[in-house]
């Protein structure tokens, strides 16, 4: 009939495709739903007797609800993008949809007393969901859908966890991340540079020393209670000469004797694959990609083998010591010591530059001196120097990681621990450590 609009012919194949995106919208709000289940059971299995709390426990959309308001989506997506109906037709049914919701969250607010608003976000999310499927952007909508579900499932996981976190440790984490992300990228994007050090290479290196020094608290933090072993590790990852001299502290003398072996073991072996991920790191950021067999070939051999004594050492250190607590450390952001071994960097980084046109006697040197102070200060500073040889930077590499492993013997001593016995255990694990990278070094001259 004349004024009546022609509604669009689709064919079967395109219908099919349709379909598809309502499927898709349905499994996606069954996502949701088995969740907002799964919740609702829980919280129901929490409480023993029937009250007001529990009714509305009970009246939560589930399953279905969640399915059908996404299939309601994904139809409306589907009928607009089609152009089956017009702008002002969507704009009816997205308003007798909010009018639903909007009626619900009113009888949840003062019938039910309830004044969460998580379930009602969830269902216009849901819908959000079942629209963007409808209109064919079905990676999109699964991505949300999969992001949502994990967002609510991680609720109780997460009270738990943030009921552990103390204030001072929420007031660390956000001066990490003024750092990380406001102060970043004005560094990031400075070219200046002397002597080969750049302003970047030494805000990366300040960066790297407060994210490692967190991280390594947050572990010993989360596992530090259960054993030695977990804080001597993940102690290690942050500094391994500090974790080691303060887990000797805490020991009395004749655990200290007992575990020397393996605290040390454990503290060195963290740092050696510290140090191996900052070498794979600079390989790439660097520009030393064409090499990288070269370089990390003999590194990733070395440290194959060093990892052997920590497994035993793993296995014999006690989890857990009667009278015997977590490592504290009251502030891991120390701005001071990440500036020291800022100033560090820059030193060995200007001697190594000096020292190169000496020859590679002058780099040997460097690589020595400068890992026993601070390995992993050195590894990037080899990696900065200009001009370096490619097939020089393993040995180097090497060095470097086997005097940070050697001077765990001088640290003990200059704490006060001067006992034969507790300096062999140590001396030992070093030196079994250090003689297990040898072969890394060998495999430098075949490649």
């Amino acid at each position: 009939m004349a004024g009546e609009a022609a509604i669009p012919s689709v064919a079967w194949n395109e219908q099919v495709g349709l379909l598809a995106r309502i499927v898709v919208a349905l499994f996606a709000g069954m996502l949701v739903g088995i969740e907002r289940e799964k919740a609702r059971t829980v919280a129901l299995r929490s409480r023993r007797r029937t009250d007001v709390e529990e009714i509305v426990i009970k009246e939560v959309p589930g399953l279905r609800t969640f399915s059908l308001v996404a299939v309601f989506g994904s139809i409306l997506g589907i009928l607009w993008s089609g152009g089956y109906i017009d702008s002002a037709q969507t704009a009816v049914l997205l308003g007798v949809f909010g009018i639903i919701v909007a009626v619900f969250a009113t009888h949840r607010l003062l019938v039910m007393r309830s004044t969460g608003i998580t379930t009602i976000i969830v269902l216009l999310v849901d819908f959000g969901i079942g629209l963007l499927a409808g209109l064919g952007l079905i990676l999109v909508a699964v991505s949300v859908a999969v992001l949502s579900t994990f967002m609510l499932a991680i609720k109780l996981p997460a009270e738990r966890i943030v009921g552990r976190i103390r204030y001072e440790e929420f007031l660390w984490a956000l001066e990490l991340g003024v750092i990380l992300i406001v102060v970043g990228p004005f560094f990031l994007g400075l070219p200046a540079s002397f002597y080969g050090v750049s302003l970047r290479s030494l805000y990366l290196f300040f960066a790297l020393v407060l994210a490692t020094s967190y991280l390594g608290y947050v572990m010993a933090r989360l596992k530090g209670g259960e054993g030695i072993a977990y804080t001597a590790f993940f102690g290690g990852l942050a500094n391994s000469e500090a974790t080691l001299v303060g887990l000797l502290s805490i020991l009395d003398q004749t655990l200290r004797r007992l575990l020397a072996f393996d605290v040390t073991v454990l503290s060195n072996t963290a740092m050696i694959l510290r140090n191996t991920v900052i070498a794979a790191v600079m390989t790439y950021v660097s520009g030393y990609v064409d090499y990288e067999v070269v370089i990390l070939v003999p590194l990733l051999a070395s440290t194959a083998l060093a990892l052997l004594p920590a497994v035993l050492s793993w296995r014999r250190a006690p989890q857990r010591i009667a009278g015997i607590e977590s490592l504290r450390i009251e502030n891991p952001l120390r701005l001071s010591t990440a500036a020291r071994m800022t100033l560090l960097y820059v030193a060995i980084a200007f001697t190594a530059n000096v020292v190169r046109r000496t020859g590679i006697l002058g780099l040997i040197s460097v690589a020595a001196a400068g890992g026993f102070v601070s390995s992993g200060a050195t590894i990037i500073a080899l990696f900065s120097v200009d001009g370096i040889d490619p097939a020089l930077l393993p040995a180097l590499v090497l060095i470097a990681v086997v005097m940070g492993v050697l001077n765990k013997p001088v640290y003990v001593y200059i704490a006060g621990w001067k006992s034969r016995e507790v300096l062999a255990k140590v001396g030992g694990a070093t030196l079994l450590q250090a003689v297990l990278m040898v072969p890394g070094l060998l495999i430098t001259l075949l490649l």
